[in-house]
């Protein structure tokens, strides 16, 4: 599909702060996608390093690459919300700015579900854990059918950030990501989804995951923890085997004090 800079079918979303050393490959795996109908939308929450140096040489080349740094530090969640709010595509894509697309044909595979399918509001894939050289360590596949992850959602979030691709209209009028959690505003978004809508998963490797000392869920393991439980406990009317997923919860509370 052609490029529309003005109206573009898919908005990819990158949230950074301080990742001069990934960034790069972030982008460079979106430029080789095989779907080019899309705009990229780089939220730079406050970065203090090279970031923005980076990012601004793709910028003289790709116009369909677009740079808004944030004054001051945001969080993940208002940065991913004045994503939304800039984008022009009927799709959301979320990269995080340390992740890279594996699959070159992601965005049209998915495009072309959620064209078909529009009881489905999202739609993801399996990931590839990869270090800081991008080198594969495991791969991990998420459940297909939506009855499946129904009944297992409230006890682990079954979707992988940079693999999705969402409905922009959806996401809206359910109000964007919440602020109210500093860690996983991203799962409590997917579970007021699926009140309503229907996921899958494509059962292939989509997205590499990198694992560092960075990563968000392992510095702050307790906060994570925490939220989980609040966020199960607030849907457990609206899925299965909400039980399982309250005693999974306060495991992980348990294991993070260990842990720390």
């Amino acid at each position: 599909m052609a490029q529309n800079i003005n109206n573009p079918k898919v908005s990819i979303i990158i949230i950074t702060f301080n990742r001069e050393n990934y960034i790069h490959e972030a982008i460079d795996s979106i430029l080789e996608q095989t779907f080019t109908d899309w705009e990229a939308i780089i939220i730079d929450d406050a970065s203090e390093d090279n970031t923005e140096k980076i990012v601004k040489k793709y910028i003289d080349n790709n116009p369909n690459i677009k740079y808004h740094k944030n004054e001051k530090n945001l969080g993940i969640a208002r940065s991913r919300n004045k994503g939304i709010e800039l984008a022009r595509g009927e799709y959301i894509a979320p990269l995080d700015s340390d992740d890279i697309w594996l699959d070159k044909n992601k965005l049209q595979k998915q495009v072309e579900f959620l064209d078909i399918n529009h009881d489905y509001a999202l739609l993801g894939g399996g990931i590839m854990h990869i270090d800081d050289q991008s080198k594969p360590i495991k791969k991990v596949l998420f459940p297909i059918y939506n009855s499946v992850i129904r009944n297992i959602i409230l006890q682990y979030n079954p979707f992988a950030q940079s693999t999705l691709l969402f409905r922009k209209k959806i996401a809206i009028e359910l109000g964007g990501y919440s602020t109210d959690y500093k860690v996983c505003d991203d799962y409590e978004l997917w579970l007021r989804m699926g009140i309503k809508y229907k996921f899958t998963n494509i059962p292939q490797i989509l997205a590499g995951y990198r694992i560092h000392g960075g990563n968000i869920t392992h510095t702050k393991r307790l906060t994570t923890a925490r939220e989980i439980l609040e966020i199960v406990r607030k849907h457990a009317s609206n899925y299965n085997r909400a039980r399982i997923g309250i005693i999974k919860a306060y495991l992980r509370i348990l294991l993070s004090y260990i842990r720390t």
